[in-house]
């Protein structure tokens, strides 16, 4: 189906009361394809949808002037940017629809890349949880410095030669005996006393007799 520019169409349904006093008001279809173009016919199209029908009054019986002349294109004018308005506007909407379209799109790609990483994870952690372990983990580094609890012990004299170490608590050891001490020397007992007779001196016995 071939259909008429836009502006010669306007300009003939226009001029055609001119010509024919006895015209009735013109018809113009208006209709929108797939892909969001707006297009205008006298004939009505069989493949659209949704069609427009638009009026065009005949305009009244011209006089011989230049003054109806300027009007009628005025009007004409009018009528064509009225119609480039909402060709603007239905273009306008298309584009918007279109990126709200990619727009979720993408949210949705995102989402199931996302899922997909969380799975992955979850798989991960599964495999390792199930798989043994043989060995023992590093050890954790010592942050601090090691001080001794104590101070080292002196060193221990050496032990007696006669006595040596002193017994443990284990049923091998045995005490040494004790030294043997030496006999303590009895004394010896006092003579009787034997008193002297009157008038006669005793004898002093030496020091050391009886001995």
């Amino acid at each position: 189906m071939k259909f008429k520019p836009l502006t010669s169409l306007i300009l003939a349904a226009a001029l055609f009361p001119i010509l024919d006093d006895a015209a009735e008001a013109q018809q113009i279809y208006k209709w929108t394809d797939a892909s969001g173009q707006v297009h205008y016919s006298e004939k009505k199209p069989d493949d659209a949808a949704q069609v427009q029908t638009l009026d065009i009054a005949p305009p009244p019986p011209p006089a011989p002037s230049s003054v109806d002349s300027a009007a009628e294109i005025a009007r004409i004018n009018a009528l064509s940017d009225q119609m480039a308005r909402e060709r603007q506007a239905t273009e306008q909407a298309r584009q918007e629809q279109a990126t709200r379209n990619l727009e979720q799109e993408n949210q949705q790609l995102q989402n199931d890349l996302l899922n997909q990483q969380l799975q992955q994870q979850k798989q991960q952690q599964e495999d390792n949880s199930n798989s043994v372990i043989i060995g023992y983990p590093p050890p954790y580094p010592n942050p601090y410095p090691f001080y001794p609890l104590y101070p080292p012990y002196p060193p221990r004299p050496p032990y007696p030669p006669h006595l040596g170490p002193p017994c443990q608590p284990w049923p091998e050891c045995r005490q040494p005996r004790p030294p043997v001490r030496p006999p303590v020397p009895l004394a010896k007992p006092n003579p009787p006393f034997k008193p002297a007779p009157a008038g006669i001196a005793p004898a002093s016995p030496g020091v050391f007799r009886d001995r």
